[in-house]
């Protein structure tokens, strides 16, 4: 019976030996097999990191420029206007009748093939205009898309400064209630304050963390938001180069600044054009079709169509441009107020940490005291963040546009 017990334990022993064996040969295998594998998806010469890009404000707009898929089509529709315009010139120099820049139609909305109107649209100057709008549109789109890429390019620009700024604020604040508690720790551990009091300064300090952190999360999405705003990879590192200042412009004329706009926005180019060529349209075609006819009456409602779209897009041009005044100089004048309270705000954490050592007050008051100088700075920096938002819409608001 006990050499039963010995064999049967010995059966036992060398079963776990075994099992033990097998662990340790199991454990080795992967460990040499993940090194082999890494070794070969991640060439040691390809985990070199890539150098920060240091961009200003124009090299962002260039980089954005040359990378926006955007831009590349409104210039191939370009070069497509292009091939249009030459066949089409060409075909209304020679006069051709077939040259379709009317479409007659008939009260059932059929086309009417009809090369004696066409004649009186080349005759009246109708086809040339037609032609030369359609390709000075394409050419303007591609301005206004370029103004596109532009502005959203100096937003981005300056909302993520802007962020960068709200961080910094963010650290000056922990390292503010970090330095107040390290003292008051002082203080405390040689009896000059209660236990009670240093607990308030270390919540303080922890409020403070926990709005560095937030400032911080914010500002790794607004990287991201920038970095897909230019086209850049998510991984790619920047650095912006420029700093949020406050811009000096020349004194704003209001009613020149509106004349301007009209002048210049493209949008408006392209509804007087098509004011006018509806207008030729209509000439061309009463030769032919008196006011009573249905193909009359179609083509008064599409030029009555153009004259309000017309009225549409002046009044928006208008509106762009007076807004952008208002909201530049009601920023600017605020600009002052804020730049006040931030002092106010530095003298109220001075006073209540004096008053703090002389025990007239809490550590409640001076946490209220360094939350009013945050966000006293914060609000001025989202005041100089406005003001130059305001002068970004202006400048845009009085050339070519951004288009509608």
């Amino acid at each position: 019976m006990k050499n039963n017990i010995i064999i049967f334990g010995l059966m036992i022993s060398f079963a776990l030996m075994s099992f033990s064996g097998t662990v340790v040969f199991a454990e080795e295998i992967p460990v040499e097999v993940t090194e082999e594998i890494s070794d070969e998806i991640v060439p040691e010469e390809e985990m070199e990191e890539k150098p920060v890009l240091k961009l200003s404000l124009q090299d962002a707009i260039d980089y954005a420029l040359e990378n926006s898929k955007d831009m590349e089509i409104v210039r191939l529709e370009l070069l497509k206007a292009e091939v249009v315009y030459n066949d089409n010139i060409r075909g209304i120099d020679r006069g051709e009748d077939n040259l379709q820049y009317i479409s007659v139609r008939d009260a059932f909305g059929r086309v009417i093939p009809d090369a004696v109107v066409n004649k009186a649209f080349i005759r009246n100057g109708g086809a040339r205009l037609a032609t030369e709008l359609s390709f000075d549109t394409a050419k303007w789109n591609v301005e206004m898309k370029e103004n596109e890429v532009r502005y959203n390019v100096e937003k981005a620009y300056f909302d993520l400064l802007q962020i960068e700024k709200e961080l910094k604020i963010a650290e000056d604040n922990l390292a503010l209630a970090q330095e107040q508690y390290d003292h008051a720790k002082l203080r405390y551990e040689v009896g000059m304050i209660s236990q009670q009091q240093l607990l308030g300064l270390e919540f303080s300090l922890s409020q403070a963390q926990s709005s560095h952190e937030t400032a911080r999360m914010y500002y790794g999405l607004q990287k991201m938001s920038f970095r897909n705003t230019l086209g850049m990879d998510f991984d790619r590192e920047f650095k912006l180069i420029d700093a949020i200042e406050v811009k000096e412009y020349e004194e704003i004329n209001l009613e020149h600044s509106i004349e301007l706009a009209f002048e210049n926005n493209g949008s408006l180019k392209i509804v007087e054009g098509n004011v006018e060529v509806a207008n030729l349209n209509l000439q061309a075609l009463s030769g032919r079709y008196p006011d009573i006819t249905y193909v009359y009456r179609a083509q008064s409602v599409d030029v009555a169509k153009a004259e309000k779209n017309l009225e549409t897009v002046r009044a928006g041009v208008e509106m762009q441009v007076r807004s952008a005044v208002v909201n530049l100089t009601t920023a600017e004048k605020q600009i002052a107020t804020f730049e006040k309270a931030v002092y106010q705000a530095s003298e109220g954490v001075r006073i209540a940490e004096l008053s703090f050592e002389l025990g007239q007050n809490t550590p409640t008051e001076v946490a209220q005291a360094n939350l009013n100088l945050m966000n006293a700075k914060k609000n001025l920096a989202q005041q100089i963040h406005a003001f130059n938002m305001a002068l970004l819409d202006y400048k845009y608001s009085i050339g070519i546009g951004k288009g509608f």
